[in-house]
């Protein structure tokens, strides 16, 4: 059976293509945040003397591959069919879980899992400018992908908080299994041939000016540093709330944490359904104004020592930072599949995401040493709020944004070609 534009948007059929998609990332994402919890159970009982601080370094060794593979998984992606390069990812992260059910170290372990999900990231936003054709439909897409991606951290981290608790083996065969529903998904999703003219190395030279590329397009480079901003406060966020949690909410349970941490999940799941209502199609510069809102939420939310309080600001910061985050996206993908190639501008992003997480993870450990956790929660909130500010004189540029432009083809100078 031949897939096409058209029965991807069957009503008929529920499992179209772009539901597939959801689908297997959800799975994907589930398995990757639930066994980010067994792994911090698993070097908290091996009696490290600051296992806050080593998780820390595991979550930077993860991002560094990120960086090292960053100028081929583009090209990689767009070559391929990209159906086909979410296999080869979710594979990876299934080796990954199943050598540390033998006994490997972690750290080793959290390194092929990175190898897996920078593989897997580029296919999985990428794919969706080939199963959608109007900016309404990509910005849907984008939409149920980023919150089912939430609900899958939020349900990923909650039972991976229960598994630690309750049994190692247990949490890591679970991870194995969802690794392998998402992997048979994948099998429903059209195997769209990629551009097999692409050199993998003349590609990986291009990289960093296809990094230029899209710096020098006005959106393009308002999206890039929106999306790296919120992935740097979320990331660090994450690692910073498991100290935080025992400091000022005096909860020391790995599942009572995750719970507690999983309200974020569950405020940015409520945000992508909020924004197609919030953010009107051709005006989605109005999702800027939300970094406001996430970043005082941030503030205020390390000063609280009431736990019903703290849940529902870490609710709120979910909620402003799905609708910050998504119509960013969209908008780099529009662009960034013209300038670039799809999987190249989602390599590209990668890049500066993880770059500014990696250097963010490095404050954050610096602050922790130095400062007590209130206040290193603080730091990396002025930190988003100066990426917020560094913004505010580029937004009349997003405000002039055209998509149709992008979406009919009078933009036409892909690179695929490279």
């Amino acid at each position: 059976m031949v897939h096409t534009r058209d029965s991807a948007r069957s009503p008929r059929r529920w499992l179209n293509p772009v539901n597939s998609v959801v689908l297997t990332q959800f799975m994907s994402a589930f398995s990757d945040n639930l066994n980010f919890f067994i792994i911090i159970g698993m070097l908290k009982r091996q009696g490290l003397e600051n296992p806050d601080q080593a998780v820390t370094y595991i979550q930077i060794g993860f991002l560094a591959v990120f960086l090292i593979l960053a100028p081929f998984v583009g090209s990689f992606a767009d070559r391929n069919a990209k159906s086909g390069v979410l296999m080869v990812g979710n594979l990876f992260k299934a080796a990954a879980i199943l050598l540390l059910i033998f006994g490997l170290h972690p750290i080793f372990c959290y390194a092929i899992l990175g190898i897996g999900a920078v593989i897997y990231s580029p296919a999985k936003y990428g794919i969706l400018t080939e199963l959608t054709s109007t900016e309404d439909e990509l910005l849907r897409a984008n939409s149920k992908v980023e919150g089912t991606t939430i609900l899958a951290i939020l349900l990923g981290t909650v039972i991976g908080g229960f598994l630690a608790e309750y049994s190692d083996l247990l949490g890591l065969i679970t991870c194995f299994v969802v690794y392998g529903l998402s992997f048979g998904l994948t099998f429903l999703i059209p195997k769209n041939p990629g551009n097999s003219q692409i050199q993998y190395m003349a590609a990986a030279r291009r990289f960093f000016q296809d990094t230029r590329t899209l710096f020098r397009h006005p959106q393009a480079q308002f999206s890039l540093i929106a999306t790296g901003a919120f992935w740097l406060t979320a990331a660090v966020l994450r690692i910073a709330l498991v100290a935080w949690i025992p400091a000022n909410l005096g909860i020391t349970n790995t599942d009572q944490q995750s719970m507690i941490i999983g309200s974020t999940a569950i405020g940015v799941v409520l945000g992508s359904v909020l924004m197609p209502k919030l953010i009107p199609v051709g005006k989605m510069y109005l999702s800027y104004y939300f970094g406001f809102l996430m970043v005082f939420c941030v503030l205020i939310t390390a000063f609280m020592h009431n736990l019903i309080l703290a849940v529902i600001m870490l609710f709120f910061i979910g909620v402003f930072g799905g609708i910050f985050l998504i119509p960013m996206n969209t908008i780099l993908q529009t662009v960034g599949k013209d300038l670039v190639g799809a999987g190249k501008t989602i390599a590209v992003q990668n890049l500066v995401e993880n770059s500014l997480t990696i250097i963010g993870l490095f404050i954050y450990l610096y602050l922790s040493t130095k400062v007590p956790i209130q206040a290193a929660v603080i730091g990396m909130g002025v930190i988003l709020l100066v990426f917020i500010l560094f913004l505010l004189p580029k937004l009349s540029m997003l405000r002039r944004f055209n998509p149709d432009e992008y979406l009919h083809g009078s933009h036409n100078q892909t690179s695929n070609n490279s």
